[in-house]
C-alpha cells in the first residue's frame, strides 16, 4: 500500500508543468551566463537529497528593482480592492466611521453616494428610453412593411397614411435618440465622475493609515464575492511571489527534476508489477511456514514450561546462596566504614588548617583589591573633571562657530542679492558700450564714406575744369 501511495504522488508531481517567466529588463542587459556541468550534477544532487524542497525557489527575497516594483504594485492593488469592496458597507454606516474617517474623507464618500444615486438616476431614465426606443422602432418596422403590400387603388390611401404615421414616427425615434444621447453623455459624464472620485478616496485612505486599518478591521462584512476576489488576489500574490523568485535556471532545473522523477515513476511501475508478484508467491510461502511455525511453537511451549519448572527450583537455589554471600559482605562493608570514617576525620583537620592559611592571604589580595579600586576612582574623577573642562570649552567654541556662521549666512545673503545688482548694472553697462561702439563705428563708416564721395567728386571737377581748358586751348590755336 505505501508503494502504491508513493507512485500516486509520483504520478501527481509529474503532471505540474512550470511556466517560463519573461525575462525583465535587468535581465535582458546581463550577459547569459551558461552554468557549467559541474554545477548543474551539484544542484541536482541537493534536490535528489532534500526532494520536499525541490519545487520551491532558493531565493527568499526579491533582487531586482522590476520584480520589487511589480510586488509593490501588486500589494498596492490588494490594498485598494480590500477598500474598494467594504465602500458598499461604509456608505451605508457613515455615520458609525465619521471621527475615524476624519471630516475631508467623509464629505468625499458623501460626495461620492451623491454620484451613486445620480448615476442610477441616469442609468433608470436611460433603460426607460431605450426600453420606448425599441417599442416605437417595432411599430415603424410594422408600418414600413405595410407599404410593399400591393398598389391597388383602395390601398393606395393606406399607403399614403402609412407615410404619414411613419414620417411621425421617425420624427419621435429622432427626438428619443437625441435624448438618449443626451442621456448617454451624461452618464459617461457622471462615470468618470464617480471613478474620479474613487481615486481620491484611495489616493485620502492611503495618506490615512488609521482609517484604513479601522476600515480594514471590518472585513467579515465584506460580501462573498468580494471575499473570493480578495482571496484569488492573495493567492496571485503567492503565485506571482513564486514566479518572481524563480530564475530560468531553477525552471531547467525541475524540468530535468520533473524528468528525471517521471522516469522513475515509469521504471517503478515496472518494479511494482514485478514486486506484487514476488510479494503473492512470498505470502503464501509465509503461510506455509508460519502453519509449520505454529506447530513447532506448540511444542516449544510444554518445553518452556517444563523449563521454568526446572528455572524455579534453580532460582531458589541462587537465592539461598546469595544470602549468604550478602552477610558476608555486610561484615566486611563495616570495617571499611570504620577505616573511611577516621579517613575523614584527618581530612576535616587539614581542611581547617588550609582555610585558616587561605583566610589571611585573602585579606591581604583584598587591601591590594582595595587599594587599587580607590585608585581607579580618583583616576575616573580626574578624567570626569578633565572631560568637563573640554566640554565647556568646546560648547564656548561651538557658540562662537555658530553665530560667526550666523553672520556668514547672512553676509552672503547679502553678498547675493549685491552681485545680482552688480550683474546687472555690469550688463546695462555692458550694453550701453556696446551701443557706443555701434554708433561709433557707423560715425567712422559715415565720415569715410564722405571722404571718398568728397575725393571723387573733386577729382571729378579737377578732370573736368582740365577739360574744359584743353576745349579753350584748342580753340585759340586755330584762330591764329
Amino acid at each position: 500500500m505505501s508503494t502504491l501511495k508513493m507512485s500516486s504522488a509520483m504520478t501527481v508531481t509529474t503532471t505540474i508543468k512550470p511556466v517560463g517567466l519573461e525575462p525583465t529588463v535587468h535581465m535582458k542587459l546581463q550577459p547569459p551566463s551558461k552554468p557549467s556541468p559541474s554545477q548543474n550534477t551539484v544542484r541536482l544532487r541537493k534536490l535528489r537529497l532534500d526532494p520536499s524542497r525541490a519545487l520551491e525557489p532558493t531565493r527568499k527575497k526579491l533582487t531586482t528593482i522590476e520584480s520589487q516594483r511589480v510586488m509593490s504594485v501588486f500589494e498596492e492593488t490588494i490594498k485598494r480592492v480590500e477598500i474598494v469592496t467594504l465602500l458598499p458597507y461604509i456608505l451605508e454606516n457613515i455615520d458609525r466611521f465619521k471621527i475615524v474617517l476624519g471630516i475631508e474623507l467623509v464629505e468625499m464618500l458623501l460626495q461620492h453616494i451623491a454620484f451613486q444615486d445620480s448615476y442610477q438616476d441616469i442609468r433608470s431614465e436611460l433603460d426607460k428610453q431605450l426600453q420606448k426606443r425599441l417599442k416605437s422602432g417595432k411599430s415603424s418596422s410594422v408600418v414600413k412593411g405595410s407599404q410593399f403590400d400591393d398598389a391597388d387603388d383602395d390601398q393606395q390611401e393606406e399607403a399614403d397614411t402609412s407615410r404619414k404615421t411613419s414620417a411621425s414616427s421617425t420624427h419621435s425615434l429622432q427626438s428619443l435618440d437625441g435624448q438618449a444621447e443626451h442621456l448617454m453623455r451624461q452618464l459617461t459624464l457622471i462615470a468618470q465622475k464617480l471613478s474620479h472620485s474613487c481615486k481620491n478616496i484611495l489616493r485620502v485612505f492611503s495618506l490615512n493609515p488609521a482609517a484604513m486599518n479601522a476600515i480594514t478591521a471590518e472585513c467579515e462584512h465584506r460580501k462573498e464575492d468580494c471575499k473570493e476576489l480578495v482571496g484569488y488576489l492573495l493567492e496571485l500574490k503567492e503565485i506571482l511571489l513564486g514566479k518572481l523568485l524563480t530564475t530560468p535556471e531553477e525552471e531547467n532545473e525541475r524540468m530535468e527534476y520533473l524528468k528525471e522523477i517521471s522516469k522513475r515513476e515509469r521504471n517503478n511501475a515496472v518494479i511494482i508489477e514485478k514486486l506484487e508478484g514476488e510479494l503473492k508467491a512470498a505470502i503464501e510461502d509465509k503461510d506455509e511456514e508460519i502453519r509449520k511455525k505454529n506447530d513447532i511453537i506448540r511444542h516449544l511451549s510444554a518445553d518452556v514450561t517444563q523449563i521454568n519448572n526446572y528455572a524455579e527450583e534453580h532460582n531458589w537455589r541462587i537465592k539461598q546462596e546469595a544470602e549468604k554471600q550478602e552477610a558476608a559482605d555486610i561484615k566486611n562493608c563495616e570495617g571499611k566504614c570504620q577505616k573511611l570514617h577516621q579517613e575523614i576525620t584527618h581530612l576535616r583537620t587539614q581542611l581547617h588548617t588550609h582555610t585558616v592559611e587561605h583566610r589571611d592571604s585573602e585579606q591581604e589580595l583584598r587591601k591590594k583589591k582595595y587599594k587599587i579600586e580607590t585608585e581607579v576612582e580618583n583616576w575616573i574623577q580626574k578624567y570626569d573633571q578633565d572631560m568637563g573642562e573640554r566640554q565647556d570649552e568646546y560648547e564656548e567654541i561651538d557658540a562662537v562657530y555658530t553665530e560667526e556662521k550666523k553672520q556668514l549666512h547672512e553676509l552672503e545673503e547679502r553678498f547675493k542679492t549685491l552681485e545680482a545688482e552688480y550683474l546687472q548694472i555690469m550688463e546695462e553697462r555692458r550694453a550701453a558700450r556696446e551701443k557706443r561702439e555701434q554708433a561709433e563705428r557707423e560715425l567712422a563708416l559715415m565720415v569715410k564714406a564722405a571722404t571718398t564721395i568728397q575725393a571723387f567728386w573733386r577729382s571729378y571737377k579737377v578732370r573736368k575744369a582740365l577739360k574744359s581748358k584743353k576745349k579753350k586751348g584748342g580753340g585759340k590755336k586755330k584762330k591764329k
